[in-house]
């Protein structure tokens, strides 16, 4: 690549820089970054909560007190605490028994944290009667708890298990520093959920071992979610070595998946797509004899012939070999979209039997199979819902639990109702959308239905980036968490940045110590050439209702950055460098700018973001090449998604951190990204940076530029 800017551009620097007014620089700050207050907010939101005025502090001498007879189960949440503990820099607590007498606990209960239910664990019996507290199976009911921070103590009691569980995920929500200090909030809380059900469905794959394992313990366990449904036939089954694709997972690698969900009590079931999306069963060019639609007709290899006998001959020992590495009391047959992709059915013999009938058929061969292993069957509900419907649908067995996947966001979900008086218990099944999230929590709720899953469509074998291109399907598990537990409001609770941000600030393997990093703004005068204020000319040329004035001037603290973006009412009308695109209103700006520095940086951070979207994900918009006193030079590659999005963008990728939001007069959502370099040689003298776009139909615009002294800690994913 060519740096040599064009003329076009260093004319227009330098009428620029010879019209910019006088600016003090503000020399360095001693707070250019500091570590981002974290969102106190508890996820899920209890029903009952009531501050207190002083914390628990723990100490060398605290100590994690269990039932006298706790098994490994039981300890899970004492794990769960220590494992905390330890993000936080802290050596873990000792756990010790209760004396099984009630008496002799008494010389537990002071700083200690008691962990269990009263009926198993003395020291929290006593604890609760002290307190005048009380937890049952009626109230709070199944899976609640009470969770009482005390400057003296902390007790987390659970109507079961699972209530003790999320106790411990609750009391980790309080825990924070201050100063040398590790504290928990003090609180009183009394809390249970809302829908009996609340699950995640994944697609395993064989990066499954690494991505759902952790997902598993630094989010869904964490957020109380309660079922795994993992989408399971391209697992490599050992009845059905023919048909293994290279990133289907090993079932070893399924096993630790089905370990994590149960080390955090979330009940895992294994689903087998049958009868349609049935690919997986003609990979490798197997199985094609059982083809509804024959391979050398079919536009695709989609579904196959439940006619044919030898298909439960492949399929049968499948489902086996998912209850016995699931330990499974259900298993969902898939079932969805059977006609979506080839004509079904295709066979004489098919077409003379009917949709129904041969759907029936193949529904309650499955089903009775696993009826005589005591294992239940769930499958979508779409085919009972669409203009298919067919009386002999009705000879479906009422005890299967149909999931309704409805992903569109309404006020009302009436096929729950429908699902309800045909007699089926009712799963609710959401995407994404916040809120679809929420409104179909609300309404299942309303309908009786017995739980609500949150599906995740990656692709197949999309695990290894799933936390960059699908991120908005990852980071919205939170918005799902909420609505699961709590279903009272129709509206989402979290936005989308939120979730986002809270979802990065979970995945961390640690929670590092705040801190205070020195740094100095970038003076961008003699480069800026538009206004994000439009009343005509400026931002894209629409005018004041669609442009980025709710950003105001001045000094703005964004993602912990201290950043100086220019007011364009004292810049003669231009606060942004905006560089060229082939979009209309970017064809005529300058394909390059150089943003002199002349000092030393551990890490420069770029307030910028795209005027129009990129045509894909992962291309490069721009490169920031910085320039070294030393005659050298770094590039800094700038990707759609990845370092930068667009300003109407949510965001979608684990690094495409938005560091502000707002909205236009018109109430569109608008957003800044930050993204932050790292120098490997912070003592290196930096002379300049320049900008330079892609030649793309879309470019940056950069607001502010911080170089900080050195790299943030708590800044990196």
């Amino acid at each position: 690549m060519r740096w040599a800017p064009s003329a076009a551009p260093v004319v227009l620097l330098m009428v620029a820089a010879s019209l910019a007014p006088a600016w003090s620089h503000p020399g360095v700050w001693p707070d250019a970054y500091r570590t981002p207050t974290a969102d106190a907010r508890i996820i899920p939101a209890p029903k009952v909560l009531r501050w207190l005025d002083a914390p628990f502090e723990f100490g060398r001498l605290t100590r994690i007190v269990v039932g006298p007879e706790a098994t490994a189960q039981d300890l899970y949440a004492a794990r769960e605490l220590n494992d905390e503990l330890a993000a936080w820099g802290a050596a873990p607590l000792e756990v010790v028994r209760a004396p099984k007498e009630d008496s002799s606990a008494a010389g537990l209960l002071h700083n200690a944290v008691l962990v269990g239910e009263p009926a198993a664990n003395p020291a929290v019996a006593r604890a609760l009667a002290q307190g005048g507290l009380w937890v049952t199976a009626r109230e709070p009911g199944p899976e609640g708890y009470v969770l009482e921070v005390a400057p003296d103590r902390i007790v987390a009691a659970g109507t079961d298990r699972r209530g003790t569980f999320y106790a411990v995920q609750t009391l980790r929500q309080l825990i924070h520093r201050e100063g040398g200090r590790l504290l928990a909030r003090g609180a009183m809380i009394r809390d249970w959920p809302d829908h009996p059900i609340r699950a995640v469905h994944v697609v395993l794959d064989s990066y499954s071992d690494v991505f759902h394992v952790a997902l598993i313990d630094r989010v869904l366990g964490r957020y109380k979610f309660n079922m795994l449904i993992a989408e399971a036939q391209y697992v490599r089954w050992d009845s059905a070595r023919a048909i293994w694709h290279p990133q289907g997972a090993t079932k070893a690698q399924a096993a630790a998946v089905v370990a994590a969900a149960r080390e955090h009590l979330m009940e895992p079931v294994p689903l087998i797509q049958t009868l349609g999306h049935a690919e997986w069963l003609f990979y490798n060019d197997q199985n094609l004899d059982l083809l509804e639609m024959p391979a050398d007709v079919a536009p695709a290899r989609y579904a196959y012939d439940p006619l044919n006998p030898r298909v439960y001959d492949v399929v049968l020992p499948i489902l086996d070999e998912a209850v016995v590495l699931f330990g499974a009391r259900a298993l969902h047959i898939g079932h969805d979209e059977v006609r979506n992709v080839v004509p079904f059915p295709w066979s004489e013999e098919g077409r003379r039997l009917g949709f129904g009938e041969l759907f029936v058929r193949d529904t309650v061969r499955l089903y009775e199979h696993l009826r005589r292993r005591g294992v239940r069957t769930m499958m979508w509900g779409d085919v009972l819902l669409t203009n298919d419907y067919d009386p002999a649908l009705q000879g479906l067995p009422r005890d299967i639990v149909m999931v309704d996947w409805q992903y569109h966001p309404a006020a009302r979900y009436p096929s729950l109702g429908r699902f309800r008086a045909w007699g089926y218990e009712v799963l609710a099944a959401t995407w994404y959308r916040h809120d679809n999230i929420a409104a179909l929590s609300h309404e299942a709720r309303k309908a009786g239905a017995g739980g609500m899953v949150r599906t995740t469509w990656t692709g197949y074998f999309g695990n290894r980036s799933a936390l960059q291109a699908q991120y908005h399907q990852i980071a919205s598990y939170l918005a799902a968490a909420e609505h699961f537990w709590n279903a009272g409001a129709p509206a989402p609770a979290l936005d989308e940045i939120e979730a986002a941000r809270r979802f990065r600030l979970d995945w961390q393997a640690a929670r590092p110590a705040p801190e205070t990093i020195p740094g100095q703004p970038l003076d961008l005068r003699g480069a800026v050439n538009v206004s994000h204020v439009d009343d005509g000319a400026g931002w894209l040329g629409k005018g004041a209702a669609y442009d980025l004035r709710n950003l105001p001037g001045g000094l703005r603290r964004l993602g912990g950055v201290q950043f100086l973006i220019l007011d364009p009412e004292e810049h003669r009308g231009r606060s942004v460098i905006l560089l060229r695109g082939t979009r209309r209103p970017l064809q005529e700006l300058p394909e390059g700018a150089t943003v002199g520095f002349g000092g030393r940086a551990g890490e420069l951070c770029f307030l910028h973001a795209l005027p129009y979207p990129a045509t894909r994900y992962g291309e490069r918009v721009a490169t920031y090449r910085v320039r070294f006193g030393d005659g050298g030079a770094i590039e800094i590659p700038v990707r759609y998604r990845i370092d930068i999005g667009s300003w109407l963008d949510d965001p979608v990728s684990m690094d495409h951190e938005v560091v502000w939001t707002g909205r236009t007069r018109s109430g569109i959502p608008a957003r800044l990204t930050m993204l932050c370099w790292v120098n490997s040689d912070p003592q290196r003298p930096i002379v300049a940076i320049d900008l330079r776009a892609a030649n793309g139909q879309t470019a940056p615009a950069v607001f502010a530029i911080t170089a900080l002294d050195r790299p943030r800690a708590s800044g990196q994913p």
